[in-house]
């Protein structure tokens, strides 16, 4: 049996690998996936960008409101040199109206001098001819006209500009997401590279004395040291792996300046979060759920609501131009002129062109990209339904595997443990001891690798199921004045 002084040296190390505790942190004070997705949602340059397509759409829409602005016209026109004399002076104001294609107009004339008899309707009373009526289709541009058709293409694009800068959202934070998870999951093999390490250092100061002392050979120790520096190169390896999740994290995580933040390793949360398990039926109820919220899906359908548009005006173009006008004048001052002083003039203007090609072909090449629109709307369905069960497989087979590995952890452990006291009892050699060790260590990563898996996977099925969409405010997006 070995001396009391190797016992008491072996005991202190196995219990210290047997406990491989994670660092001490105050709860909450360590980096959390929350604040990591805000960041991204303030400062994150890509989504920001995307963002400013809901800007752009906007302005498109005020482009397309532009076309119903009141508009005021002015004209004025003098004949001093022939044989008539006199001056002219004409001002109108039009409102055009998304009200059935109306268009209400008024104005002033004042005409002074001499007119010749074809000009006569420039000559007005002393105090001038005012004028007010509408203009209103009945047939053609009754029901949609180009201006119309533009705002509604506008506003249906105004929604498709949000669900792209959805789409782009959902990309970004499931990247988001996965990044903090691998920053976390090197941030454990670290400080599991660590603990191992630090076992055999204590073990190693041990051994020295005790092979000083002459109760042990020399060879113990060096072989103790052969495990040391394989286990500091372990330590290196997670320590590069550390730093390199920590710079793809910092493409995420920013300060208030928008600047990258390269986040400590003080801040790493001590272990990963609870898993939790879904069950098939849930996965059910959440393919309906992603088929309503998918920004894709809902692209679709806006794009063939624009197409719709572009049918509709088509099928105007078909009609008879029919417009009929009302317009009421009336004179003020001495009076010069005969007409008036008081009229009320209806008028129709008639057009349509036979053939009607263009409307024809517009209208067949509307109804051809609604039907495109519609297949890539079903496949786009089809293809949602199916992410959303491969991401469930993909984190059911993750949270197994994860609940095994804990499973294999605990069995090695108790091997770990069980070589341990063989060797303190003279049954067995450090040899072994460092390699039950070493399978502890080698069985610890796997597990801190599938509960990375597991994450990653969560991610994936919460952005198949557009999670994201309802479960955080998205990204302000500026507003055209």
């Amino acid at each position: 049996m070995r001396k009391p002084l190797l016992l008491a040296a072996l005991a202190a190390a196995g219990a210290l690998a047997q406990t491989l505790p994670p660092p001490k942190i105050e709860p909450r004070s360590w980096l959390t996936l929350e604040q990591v997705l805000d960041s991204v949602e303030k400062h994150y340059p890509p989504l920001l960008a995307a963002v400013q397509d809901k800007v752009i759409a906007s302005a498109d829409v005020l482009v397309a409101e532009s076309r119903f602005d009141l508009s005021m016209k002015a004209y004025w026109e003098g004949d001093y040199l022939g044989f008539y004399d006199n001056q002219i002076f004409k001002s109108s104001l039009e409102q055009p109206t998304q009200f059935q294609g109306m268009t209400f107009f008024g104005g002033y004339n004042l005409g002074r001098g001499s007119f010749a008899s074809y000009d006569g309707k420039n000559q007005t009373d002393t105090g001038g001819e005012y004028r007010a009526g509408v203009r209103a289709p009945l047939f053609r541009d009754r029901a949609i006209d180009a201006r119309r058709a533009d705002l509604q293409k506008a506003l249906i694009g105004r929604r498709i500009a949000d669900l792209g800068v959805d789409q782009q959202r959902l990309v970004i934070l499931q990247l988001a997401t996965r990044r903090y998870y691998d920053w976390v999951a090197a941030g454990r093999r670290y400080q599991i590279a660590q603990d191992v390490l630090q076992v055999a250092e204590v073990r190693d100061k041990q051994l020295r004395a005790t092979a000083d002392a002459g109760q042990i050979p020399p060879v113990d120790v060096t072989d103790n040291m052969r495990a040391i520096y394989t286990r500091r190169g372990q330590v290196v390896e997670a320590q590069r792996g550390l730093q390199l999740a920590a710079i793809e994290l910092s493409l995420f995580y920013r300060d208030a300046r928008g600047e990258p933040v390269l986040p400590p390793e003080s801040l790493l949360p001590p272990e990963f979060p609870v898993m939790r398990e879904i069950t098939e039926e849930r996965m059910k109820e959440d393919i309906e759920l992603a088929l309503r919220r998918r920004p894709e899906i809902q692209r679709f359908s806006a794009q063939r609501s624009q197409v719709e548009v572009d049918r509709r005006l088509a099928e105007n173009q078909l009609q008879p131009n029919v417009d009929l006008t009302l317009a009421y004048t009336r004179l003020l001052g001495d009076r010069l002129v005969r007409r008036g002083p008081e009229d009320l003039i209806a008028s129709l203007n008639f057009d349509l062109p036979f053939q009607r090609r263009a409307a024809k072909g517009r209208n067949a090449l509307a109804l051809a990209r609604i039907e495109q629109f519609e297949q890539r709307e079903r496949f786009a369905r089809d293809q949602v339904t199916a992410e959303v069960r491969d991401a469930y497989s993909a984190l059911v087979a993750a949270y197994q595997r994860a609940k095994l590995l804990r499973q294999e952890v605990e069995v090695t452990l108790e091997l770990e443990l069980a070589e341990r006291q063989k060797f303190q009892l003279g049954d067995g050699t450090l040899f072994l001891v460092n390699l039950r060790e070493q399978a502890t260590f080698d069985t610890a990563i796997r597990e801190v690798s599938a509960l990375n898996d597991y994450f990653r996977a969560l991610a994936l099925y919460e952005f198949a199921i557009a999670e994201a969409i309802s479960a955080r405010p998205k990204a302000g997006a500026g507003q055209v004045p």
